[in-house]
């Protein structure tokens, strides 16, 4: 039987964890380092593994003597931490759009179900889901989703947005005096989900930084984001998704990007066989599509893009480019620009 892949999340989550313990005098890159993580991949990843994000939290909550640190952290989060889907958020016309656009797009931040909303006359309930963990992790997973969305509510939602009732899946931690003080709202335990409400009476009332046309560009983004590993299985998106964010100063090797995921490289590998797919065809196609990319820049130098997706040399590059797609490099760019050139030709009107 194989093994349930471990969920993950984007490592913009990781942001304002960093702001809290910095505003303290802690350096992010050794509390990384210190549970055996490397700052650099994870970060140019975009995804950390839930079980190292439960690690990092316990071991945060420990090193500043602070039980709620799902809630402290909660408290820093912004919108802009998650890039794409926080401008596309802030963007939006209304409150129904916001929730509309958190319910297609929330799988570009988290592999975890996408939030539930129910809306009545008087109240919006969102069901918001944290994957299984170790009790604390589960526990600080919560209330830093929680936190984080009424921080980001009264950003976009200004005098519109009031709070009206807090629930969390866990028992009443010894710290709920500080959840009640910053919720400022009855708070329930012992629930069957973890879910926040809002007052509905402005649900459709216009935001104060709606931007009709920016939402129109990133929704096609986010469209984009979404559909790029739609022809794979869900494992191997998973992998394709981390490989795609690669950075380019760090080699790829099977060993760390099964370590990102939580797994070992023969788990990995094994898994993708089960899919009818391998790690090097993956890496290929993540190859190429940067080279393609790159290739359509006249800026762009081919000696410095083969090194950067991993070459020894500028010929070992031109070799797998035109096994990969019958031309050489320079003869796709000719031919891609070529192509740009009659497209943007004005046509001739009879």
């Amino acid at each position: 039987m194989s093994q349930r892949t471990p969920n993950t999340m984007a490592t913009a989550a990781l942001q304002p964890l960093f702001r809290l313990l910095e505003s303290k005098g802690y350096v992010s890159s050794e509390l990384l380092k210190s549970i055996g993580l490397n700052a650099n991949t994870i970060n140019a990843a975009q995804r950390i593994s839930i079980h190292d994000f439960d690690r990092l939290l316990e071991h945060c909550s420990h090193l500043i003597d602070e039980p709620a640190i799902g809630l402290a952290a909660g408290q820093q989060l912004e919108l802009p931490n998650f890039y794409l889907l926080g401008f596309l958020v802030s963007s939006c016309q209304t409150g129904r759009e916001v929730l509309a656009i958190l319910r297609r797009y929330y799988s570009l931040i988290s592999d975890s179900r996408s939030p539930d909303f129910y809306i009545g006359h008087e109240s919006v309930k969102v069901l918001f889901y944290v994957t299984d963990g170790q009790h604390f992790g589960n526990q600080a997973r919560a209330e830093f989703v929680a936190a984080g969305i009424h921080s980001i509510c009264k950003a976009i939602g200004g005098n519109y947005y009031r709070l009206t009732g807090v629930g969390f899946r866990g028992a009443p931690p010894s710290y709920r005096h500080k959840l009640e003080a910053f919720f400022g709202v009855p708070i329930e335990y012992n629930q069957p989900q973890n879910w926040i409400s809002t007052d509905s009476k402005h649900l459709d009332s216009p935001l104060m930084y709606a931007n009709p046309m920016l939402v129109h560009t990133l929704k096609a983004q986010a469209e984009e984001s979404l559909s790029r590993f739609t022809h794979l299985q869900a494992f191997s998106r998973k992998v394709m998704y981390v490989l795609h964010q690669w950075p380019e100063s760090v080699a790829i090797t099977k060993t760390a990007v099964a370590a990102l995921l939580n797994t070992s490289s023969r788990t990995l590998t094994r898994r993708l066989q089960e899919e009818d797919c391998q790690f090097s065809t993956l890496v290929k196609e993540v190859r190429l599509e940067k080279a393609k990319q790159a290739l359509e820049q006249e800026s762009a130098d081919v000696q410095q893009l083969a090194l950067d997706l991993g070459f020894s040399d500028r010929r070992g590059f031109e070799r797998a480019f035109k096994q990969w797609t019958g031309e050489t490099p320079a003869a796709y760019r000719r031919n891609y620009r070529s192509q740009a050139s009659y497209m943007a030709r004005p046509v001739a009107m009879a």
